[in-house]
């Protein structure tokens, strides 16, 4: 490990116990980016990312991702700062449209991290949260019932997970793509047929009220949330969706008591999800549940050019 990478694992380390030790992005096509400030080197590396049409990563932002993984050890905002303004000028020239952007992941803690974003252009669009074991469940008092979904329940899924992804386009980082329907209900049938922990709240009647969709998951290398999570087993919360006539009525309260205590039944170190910080309702409604923001997603877009 370099002295850099100490550097930063130290900051971390006293921003936020549950912050893991630093990991590169898992690519072959980093390219370092290294700047001196008063002295003291901050090093980086930048990644370009472009999802096919209709795929499923295209669903949940721009096609054409120019990121930064930045390591500005002791040089802190200063050197922050400074890797954003070479970043820029190394992109200057390089064609981007309207579907592009520059991502950057930081500590949500780390407000002095955030003034420099700001002050770059860039927005904080999405949160990766975490809920430890002991936080307080409350169920409420919807009157609806929660069960353990199945391939009978394929259509009524599809069409909470579609309602999502809508609202999500309006407040958060999904775009409106053709064949995202489709896309949406392969989804649901991969994770009834490989996770299962899928729950669906039902009204009087057997009406559709709204869907937890769950898995595990091991931060482990070559996982997608190494480098993000502390080792271990976690559970994981992919989507809460209450159907929009259902909202505000204590729906997305009661399938979650019952996510959390079937995903804590597999003894793992907590559980983590992802919301979009402008989304009017997920930050509240998250906050109340136990969960806190670990690492903040940071999106310019469209990307430098």
């Amino acid at each position: 490990m370099s002295s850099l990478e100490e550097q930063q694992n130290a900051r971390f380390a006293a921003l936020d116990p549950l912050l893991p030790p630093i990991a590169a992005p898992p690519s072959p096509s980093n390219e370092p980016l290294v700047v001196t400030v008063g002295g003291l080197k901050a090093g980086g590396l930048l990644t370009n990312v472009v999802h096919a049409p209709g795929s499923w990563p295209a669903l949940w932002g721009p096609s054409d991702i120019r990121d930064l993984t930045a390591v500005p050890g002791d040089s802190g905002a200063a050197g922050l700062a400074a890797l954003l303004g070479a970043w820029r000028d190394r992109l200057r020239g390089t064609p981007a449209g309207p579907d592009s952007a520059c991502t950057l992941t930081w500590p949500s803690r780390d407000a002095e991290a955030s003034a420099v974003l700001l002050a770059h252009g860039f927005a904080p669009m999405t949160c990766l949260a975490v809920r430890t074991p002991d936080a307080p469940a409350d169920p409420g008092t919807a009157p609806v019932t929660v069960r353990r979904a199945g391939e009978g329940d394929l259509d009524a899924l599809t069409g909470l997970r579609l309602a999502e992804w809508r609202y999500t386009s309006l407040v958060g980082t999904a775009v409106p793509r053709p064949g995202a329907p489709e896309l949406l209900r392969a989804e649901v049938v991969r994770a009834l047929r490989f996770s299962g922990l899928i729950w669906l709240a039902e009204e009087d009647g057997g009406v559709p009220a709204g869907l937890a969709s769950c898995a595990l998951a091991s931060a482990t290398p070559g996982n997608s949330v190494h480098g993000r999570l502390l080792p271990g087993l976690w559970g994981y919360v992919d989507t809460l969706s209450v159907a929009p006539a259902a909202r505000g009525g204590g729906v997305g309260r009661a399938l979650m008591a019952v996510a959390h205590r079937e995903l804590l039944a597999h003894d793992v170190r907590g559980t983590f999800l992802f919301y979009h910080p402008p989304n009017p309702l997920s930050p509240v409604f998250w906050h109340r549940q136990g969960y806190r923001p670990l690492w903040t997603m940071w999106l310019r877009r469209p990307a430098w050019s």
